[in-house]
Formats: structure tokens, sequence, C-alpha cells
């Protein structure tokens, strides 16, 4: 289950960035009306990953044990970090 929540999370950012970046050179995969909206929307994901960086930061590095990667948490959030989480076998052994 949190393996489908987390490919369609990546999938459905990979669309939006796609669109958004189109958007950026007029190549308008979308009305150009709402060109404005789907950019604004983007900048708000991005900030929210920012911010979802620092404040999952030392958690997650504390339970893997190994560095957070900042660009693949400004790409995708916790669709990267959440299945590092999940699947450490350290967190793993607690729970038993």
């Amino acid at each position: 289950m949190v393996n489908m929540m987390v490919r369609s999370i990546k999938i459905l950012l990979t669309i939006l960035y796609g669109i958004s970046f189109l958007s950026l050179f007029s190549l308008p995969p979308i009305i150009i009306d709402y060109q404005a909206y789907v950019l604004a929307f983007v900048f708000v994901v991005l900030i929210v990953h920012i911010i979802e960086f620092f404040v999952m930061k030392t958690k997650v590095e504390n339970i893997i044990n190994n560095k957070m990667s900042f660009l693949k948490t400004m790409l995708w959030g916790f669709g990267y970090w959440l299945p590092l989480v999940i699947n450490n076998p350290l967190l793993m052994n607690r729970s038993k």
C-alpha cells in the first residue's frame, strides 16, 4: 500500500514538474490561462519540500544512519525518505 502511494506521488510530481517546465518555454501542455496557477503550485510544493527537508533531516538520518539527499527530497519529498525509513532493518527489528 505504501509502495503504491509513494509511486503515485512520484508519478504525479514528475507530471507536475514536466508541465511547469514546458510552460516556462511557452510550450503549453495546458491552457495559457492556467499556467500561472501551475507555476504557483510548483513554487508552493518546492517550499514545502524545503521545509520538509530541514524538519525531517536529523530524524531520518538518525534512523537510516546515512545522509539524506537534498535533491531527492526537493524532487520527491516524502516519496524519497519514507521508503528509506520503512525499509530500514534497524527500525524493523525495534518493532518486534
